[in-house]
């Protein structure tokens, strides 16, 4: 391979007339810049330098080389000062994905926050309920109910995720309230998918368990979608206790079962492992860990 890193060296010595000043200016030996324009006039075929004891002068094959090499230095030196820009200014776009409820409910206030907090940071955010492969999209944070099973990924743990099964108080003066996840076979469900796949209902109390799998005459893939079917007395639904909190408390839902229901999810921010992280992730990380009292009391907070 041809020493292209002579180049700027060469249009260094050219600029200071001197191969000593040149080296003594980037830190390297005499030796190593004499030998390195040595091997690039032998890789062009020609001598670039005419060099005497007191001075320097360039010959016709340098004077044509010259202004490629000073193209190339100052090209070189654009790089370097461009990556040192970003790596003490908080620059770029930062590539989030959520699902899509945690990003109405809560994460949208915060993301305004960040970006008045560092406006030279862009958002790009996937709003999507759908499993991200974060390295094959270039996603550089995603938020996802724990536990993580990719080792490839960091995870932040922000709080615990607070699940209940509620309908309307006038779904229930119809139907009357289930005692037993098994009676929720009798009763109109609302059911979540995401591409197909089911979301779980799973319940356990004094050592019984029990999954619930019916078929449902209602099926959504939207948890906002099932919170207004469920408040217009579609169905009991099962979701996040942080979409239905203030229908809880004003009193518009009531929950049922609750010490049947495991409160066993995480909330995790995970990312990819690497050593060195940009600047804009190393603040979005910062912000992220100030708010995790904020995740606790909108995801986990109890009911009263």
């Amino acid at each position: 391979m041809k020493e292209l890193s002579a180049l700027p060296l060469f249009a260094k010595v050219v600029e200071l007339k001197s191969f000593a000043e040149a080296a003594r200016q980037l830190n390297v030996p005499t030796t190593t810049v004499s030998r390195k324009i040595q091997q690039l006039e032998h890789d062009l075929g020609g001598k670039l330098l005419n060099r005497s004891t007191r001075s320097l002068s360039l010959t016709e094959l340098g004077t044509q080389v010259l202004p490629k090499a000073q193209l190339i230095a100052d090209t070189v030196t654009e790089l370097y000062s461009d990556a040192e820009d970003m790596a003490n200014q908080p620059i770029g776009t930062l590539t989030i994905s959520a699902p899509k409820a945690l990003s109405q409910d809560l994460l949208a206030p915060m993301l305004a926050e960040f970006r008045a907090l560092y406006p030279t940071i862009r958002i790009n955010l996937a709003s999507s309920n759908r499993f991200q492969d974060l390295t094959k999209q270039s996603i550089d944070f995603a938020f996802r109910l724990g536990p993580l099973h990719d080792s490839n990924l960091v995870a932040l743990t922000l709080s615990p995720v607070k699940y209940v099964l509620a309908a309307s108080k006038s779904f229930y003066a119809k139907y009357g309230k289930p005692s037993h996840p098994l009676d929720l076979y009798q009763l109109p469900c609302i059911r979540n998918h995401v591409e197909g796949y089911f979301l779980p209902w799973r319940f356990t109390f004094n050592g019984e368990e029990v999954e619930f799998n019916n078929q449902s005459e209602i099926i959504v893939d939207d948890f906002n979608v099932t919170k207004e079917l469920a408040l217009h007395d579609a169905g009991i639904c099962y979701l996040p206790y942080s979409l239905l909190r203030d229908s809880i408390q004003n009193g518009e839902v009531v929950t049922v079962l609750d010490e049947w229901i495991p409160q066993d999810r995480t909330m995790l921010l995970v990312y990819p492992d690497k050593r060195h992280l940009p600047l804009k992730s190393q603040l979005f990380l910062k912000f992220i860990r100030e708010k995790r009292e904020e995740f606790k009391k909108k995801l986990s907070r109890p009911l009263n």
